[in-house]
């Protein structure tokens, strides 16, 4: 279990993640909403699952599973009034950290990206959740994002939970963020098991950059060596983090070589 001052940080952390977009409510188009509410209840009547669309110029849900098959007796008003965070306070504590890192690393990813491409990632992680009665069930959570503001920001977010039959509660929890278009992972690629082919889709440019960074090479002298400006190199190197998760470029440079990258 973390600290309580972790779990302080990680929140912040989330909280900050959310509000990366700057909505303003004349890029909003709020006719999608009801556009899209039907199709909604339809998923929600599949057995085992439960839909939720939150909009991140609220901060609120804007549409929730009219019933929690999967916890059975939780206040559907309260998590509507709360937010996720409500869900939070019943996840297993050992997930929690987990989530709050998956959801901030995923949404600053998403931000990073051009407004064509945002619609192109799924997101799926999987966690223990408290029930009423007291044990706890494994759900698998699928994110994708439904709707963009008028200029290409991330507006509404679709969330679909399963739950995971036969599942077990002692296995670690696992996350991938996924493009829909060709299939390739990015964020968590290092939580793969040993042997998995599927690997940190870096451009040629960004190994470039990475390998004159395993040297030693500070952004100026990259920047010298392949006649490009410090700014696109320290560019690189923000893409270069995010693809591999890495917190630092001597991670992401381990990480790297540890492939075969390099």
């Amino acid at each position: 279990m973390s600290p309580p001052a972790e779990i302080s940080r990680l929140l912040a952390e989330y909280r900050r993640s959310l509000q990366l977009e700057r909505l303003e409510p004349a890029n909003l188009d709020y006719t999608r909403l009801v556009y899209h509410v039907p199709l909604l209840e339809r998923l929600d009547a599949v057995e085992g699952s439960s839909v939720a669309l939150f909009d991140l110029y609220k901060m609120s849900y804007v549409f929730l599973t009219s019933s929690f098959k999967f916890l059975l007796g939780y206040r559907r008003d309260q998590a509507m009034e709360k937010g996720p965070e409500y869900f939070y306070d019943q996840m297993h504590p050992d997930d929690l950290p987990i989530v709050l890192d998956t959801v901030s690393r995923s949404l600053r990813f998403l931000h990073g990206l051009s407004g064509a491409e945002r619609k192109d990632y799924t997101l799926s992680f999987d966690f223990r959740m408290r029930q009423a009665g007291g044990g706890y069930v494994r759900l698998v959570q699928q994110v994708i994002v439904l709707e963009q503001d008028r200029r290409g920001a991330v507006w509404l977010i679709l969330i679909v939970n399963d739950i995971v039959k036969d599942g077990s509660l002692e296995a670690p929890t696992r996350r991938q963020l996924r493009n829909i278009r060709n299939g390739k992972m990015y964020l968590f690629v290092p939580e793969e098991e040993p042997g998995n082919e599927t690997r940190p889709s870096l451009t040629r440019r960004e190994l470039e950059v990475l390998g004159l960074v395993a040297v030693g090479m500070v952004s100026r002298e990259i920047a010298d060596r392949l006649f490009i400006s410090v700014a696109t190199v320290n560019n690189h190197r923000q893409h270069i983090l995010e693809k591999m998760g890495a917190k630092n470029c001597a991670e992401a440079v381990r990480y790297a070589a540890e492939l075969g990258l390099l």
